[in-house]
């Protein structure tokens, strides 16, 4: 079937053959046929089956067929940008018929308004807040009216605008044609069509379904890890353009500025914005500038944007209609879609619903709990960390090895270990054995001459050794060795080699300026008499204690002194 088939005028037609509207989808085959006979009507079809052109086409080809005084039709809707895009169909249709329209919109200019309601148009679409304000200032005449649309009536239910609609009602002249659509049929709304329509016709199209032509993917994870998986999304699929849905105005500002920082272009629309703000982003969405989009669920909803890729739900929403209508916007026109859900533990009861819709095809995928900037991701296959596998190995290796050196006194690190064999780590363990034997002697030196002492300390081992060699007894030497051991440190092994020297492990782990040393005869090493003064003063200081107080204790005889 074609739209030629439905006896329409040759302006509209041509209108749209200049949008290339050739064959009607199935919602339009049912109800232009019913509108143009004049019954009231509604209408259940999902979002994306063509309602707007079901009830736009018709309402334009009996505005054309009557006496154009005043206004003839008024469209309500339930955002600003589903109002805006109906009338920009009525436009590009309507272009050679001479059709004229206006929109009463909040965040719009209100004097433009006014001004073209007081001029005069054939049909008004508007929301339901603008249009009261208007109507307060202008009194817009509507006694020519003839016909009504309520346009996503449930979307208008769950936004609260049921009053304001009763009121809109009780300005219209009761002798009309109402049209009524929706995706579900709430029944608040069942009892408002009872109430104003008669007799109407029903068309039902696909109620409530996800398409067929989008693959569904849910991924359980924690609430940190879902900007890190967009970012891999990103990455691993090709994609042209995504909207991602968030359930709050704050979450749409926030996650805007997450996306930004980590390099992600993305503009962002809510309903506190300016309605210039709003048209500027999703302008720049669907002209792609732009290819992502943050938005709440006023972008869910009779929005036509052609060619999103993907859509991330990064919050679950509320009902499954709402799941409905958000991954609608992909997978439109027979093409194909992705549309990704993220959900965390708080969120498994509303999305038990989603998983419960019936002929529902969805793929479930539990996120693991060490998924991170790090981890591994492949669309095709499944999910895992880089810590799994071959990571895990290296843990068991950086284990073994954190194991040996504690035995050996030393320190581990675990990011520089893996693929080291086992004599370089037999190295590291010495080194680091040493290290902590240094420490040690740090540790037990008093006073400001600590580092002073550690080298003199180091001289005079060497004087006794060159003593030794020459064969000479000096009870003086010996003390003076002995009390070193007793303070500088726990065995002659720490304090520098030479007969008394341990093993050739405990030899290489000295350095290398103590070893020239003790090679020399030192009979030629004379110290100045501030040493021996040194040696008896480090006598009187008693050992300090482990600790802030040691500290505080081996700095006494300092601040004595001065």
């Amino acid at each position: 079937m074609k739209f030629t088939d439905f006896d329409l005028s040759d302006s509209l037609l041509a209108g749209l053959n200049d949008i290339r509207f050739e064959e009607p989808t199935p919602v339009q085959q049912k109800a232009i046929p019913i509108v143009t006979q004049g019954k009231d009507l509604i209408a259940t079809a999902q979002t994306g089956t063509g309602k707007t052109g079901a009830f736009v086409i018709p309402i334009m080809e009996r505005v054309l067929q009557s006496e154009r005084k005043g206004v003839k039709a008024l469209i309500i809707s339930p955002t600003r940008e589903l109002a805006t895009q109906i009338d920009e169909q009525i436009f590009a249709i309507g272009y050679h018929a001479g059709i004229t329209s206006a929109t009463v919109i909040g965040g719009s200019d209100f004097s433009q308004q006014a001004k073209a309601l007081k001029a005069g148009v054939d049909i008004i679409v508007a929301t339901p807040g603008r249009l009261i304000d208007q109507n307060k200032v202008v009194n817009i005449d509507f006694s020519n009216l003839e016909y009504f649309v309520l346009d996503e009536a449930d979307r208008m239910l769950d936004m609260g605008f049921l009053p304001d609609i009763k009121k809109v009602i009780s300005w219209l002249p009761e002798k009309r044609q109402t049209l009524l659509f929706s995706a579900t049929m709430p029944n608040e709304i069942q009892k408002l069509a009872n109430t104003i329509m008669k007799n109407p016709e029903s068309v039902e199209i696909e109620r409530s379904k996800p398409s067929g032509n989008v693959e569904q993917r849910a991924y359980t994870l924690r609430s940190k890890q879902k900007v890190v998986l967009v970012k891999k999304i990103f990455k691993d699929i090709e994609w042209d353009s995504c909207i991602i849905f968030t359930s709050t105005k704050k979450g749409t500002d926030e996650l805007h500025r997450l996306l930004k920082r980590e390099g992600i272009e993305a503009a962002s629309i809510h309903g506190d914005r300016t309605q210039d703000e709003r048209n500027k982003a999703l302008d720049a969405f669907k002209n792609g500038k732009v290819p992502v989009i943050v938005a709440t669920d006023v972008l869910s909803r009779g929005i036509d944007i052609k060619g999103v890729s993907i859509i991330i739900n990064y919050d679950v929403p509320n009902n499954t209609d709402d799941y409905v209508h958000r991954i609608g916007r992909t997978g439109r026109y027979d093409k194909s879609g992705i549309a990704i859900t993220f959900v965390t533990r708080r969120d498994s009861r509303k999305f038990g619903d989603i998983e419960n819709i019936k002929g529902n095809k969805l793929k479930k995928i539990d996120l693991p709990d060490n998924f991170g900037e790090r981890s591994e991701f492949s669309w095709d296959g499944p999910l895992k960390a880089k810590d799994s596998g071959k990571g895990k190995q290296d843990d068991r290796g950086d284990q073994q090895k954190k194991s040996s050196n504690n035995k050996g006194g030393g320190r581990s690190d675990n990011r520089q270990r893996s693929g080291k064999d086992q004599q370089k780590q037999q190295q590291k363990t010495e080194s680091s054995g040493s290290d902590q034997k240094e420490k040690v002697q740090k540790s037990q030196k008093s006073g400001k001459d600590e580092s002073k002492n550690r080298g003199r300390s180091s001289n005079r081992d060497n004087r006794s050794s060159g003593n030794d060699n020459r064969g000479k007894k000096d009870s003086g030497s010996g003390d003076s060795r002995q009390d070193n051991r007793g303070q500088g440190g726990r065995s002659q092994k720490q304090s520098g080699p030479g007969k008394e020297s341990g093993s050739s492990k405990q030899q290489k782990s000295q350095p290398a300026a103590a070893t020239k040393t003790a090679s020399k005869p030192a009979e030629k090493i004379t110290l100045p008499p501030v040493v021996d003064k040194a040696i008896e003063r480090n006598k009187r200081v008693r050992k300090p204690a482990k600790g802030f107080w040691g500290v505080i204790k081996s700095m006494i005889p300092k601040f004595k002194k001065s």
